[in-house]
C-alpha cells in the first residue's frame, strides 16, 4: 500500500526557466522555489503543463525534482508531474522518480491525440501504480483524454495508490459530480478563474497555474475561505479571475513566467516553439497584477 497523500492547500506548480539557449536554467529555478516558499504556499510541483512539462526530457525532469528536494529541504511537500505518451514511458519516469525522496507522482493520460478507452486508462494507471511506491495524482488536464468522474472513481478503487485527482476541466458540473464520486478530500481544483467555487466544496486544496502567477495572493484566497471570510475571499477571487482573462492562452507558461517577472523573478523563456508574450500582453498582466497585489 502506498503512502497517504495527505496534502492540503495551495500547491503550486512551478514554471521551469530556460536561458537564451534553451538550456533549464537550475539557479533561477532555486530563486523561484524560495520565493514561492516565502509566499506561503503548502507544496510544490515539478514539470507539470506550467511547468513546460510536455517539452522536457527525462534526465531533466530528475535534475528539475532533484534541485526541487535540495532547495525545499523538506519544508513542504515535492511532488513531480509525469507526461508520457506511452504506459512504457511513463512506467520508466515513475521507477526512476521513486529513487527520490519526493512525496508523491501527478500523473497525466496520454496526451497523444487519439485517447484510450476507459479500460486503456485503467491499465495505465495500474502499470504505474505496480511501478512505484510513491502516491499517484491523476492529472486531468488532457482534454481529448479526459478522465469522467465515473472513471476516476473506478481507477481509484481498483488502484490503491492512485489517491487523488488534479481537476482541470472548467466545467464546475463536472467538478461536482467528481467530488461526489470521490470524496472532496482526494479532489484538487485547478479551475483557476473561480477557485472559491472550488473550496467551497470542501476539495484537499489546489494545483493551478493562477498561484504560479500569484502565490501569496492564492493563498490568502484559501486561508479566507477556510476561515470563512467571505468577503474577502470574494474579493480575491474576482481580482484573482481578472488576472486569469490575461493568462488564459495558449502559450501560459510564457504569460505565467512574465507575471513572475513582472514581480521582479528572473524567470527565465519559454522553450520553443511557445512563443512569448507580446509587450500588450505583458503590460496587460502587469496591470491585473496591480489591481491583486
Amino acid at each position: 500500500m502506498s503512502p497517504s497523500l495527505d496534502w492540503r492547500g495551495v500547491i503550486v506548480p512551478l514554471t521551469t526557466p530556460f536561458a537564451e539557449d534553451e538550456s533549464v536554467d537550475l539557479e533561477a529555478f532555486s530563486r523561484q522555489i524560495e520565493w514561492m516558499l516565502a509566499e506561503g504556499v503548502h507544496g510544490v510541483v515539478v514539470g507539470g503543463s506550467t511547468g513546460e512539462g510536455f517539452a522536457l526530457d527525462e534526465d531533466e525532469v530528475l535534475a528539475l525534482t532533484r534541485r526541487a528536494l535540495e532547495v525545499v529541504r523538506g519544508r513542504v511537500p515535492v511532488m513531480t508531474s509525469i507526461m508520457a505518451d506511452s504506459t512504457r514511458a511513463a512506467v520508466r519516469r515513475a521507477r526512476r522518480l521513486a529513487e527520490l525522496p519526493i512525496s508523491g507522482l501527478q500523473v497525466a493520460p496520454p496526451h497523444y491525440i487519439f485517447s484510450p478507452d476507459d479500460d486503456g486508462l485503467l491499465d495505465f494507471y495500474r502499470q504505474i501504480g505496480a511501478a512505484t511506491p510513491l502516491p499517484i495524482v491523476i492529472y486531468n488536464v488532457i482534454s481529448w483524454a479526459n478522465v469522467s468522474p465515473a472513471t476516476a472513481a473506478r481507477i481509484m478503487a481498483e488502484v490503491p495508490s492512485v489517491q487523488a485527482v488534479k481537476q482541470s476541466d472548467k466545467d464546475l458540473g463536472t467538478f461536482a459530480d467528481l467530488v461526489l464520486a470521490v470524496g472532496p478530500e482526494r479532489v484538487f481544483g485547478a479551475i483557476d478563474g473561480s477557485l472559491m467555487s472550488c473550496y467551497d466544496l470542501g476539495v484537499a486544496g489546489s494545483i493551478a497555474a493562477i498561484a504560479s502567477a500569484a502565490p501569496g495572493a492564492s493563498v490568502k484566497l484559501w486561508e479566507a475561505v477556510s476561515s470563512g471570510r467571505r468577503e474577502d475571499a470574494l474579493a480575491l477571487n474576482r481580482k484573482l479571475g481578472l488576472l486569469w482573462q490575461q493568462l488564459a492562452s495558449s502559450n501560459l507558461p510564457a504569460r505565467v513566467k512574465a507575471a513572475q517577472a513582472s514581480q521582479g523573478l528572473s524567470s527565465g523563456l519559454a522553450r520553443s516553439p511557445m512563443a512569448q508574450p507580446r509587450r500588450e500582453v505583458r503590460d496587460a498582466i502587469g496591470a491585473a497584477l496591480a489591481e491583486l497585489l
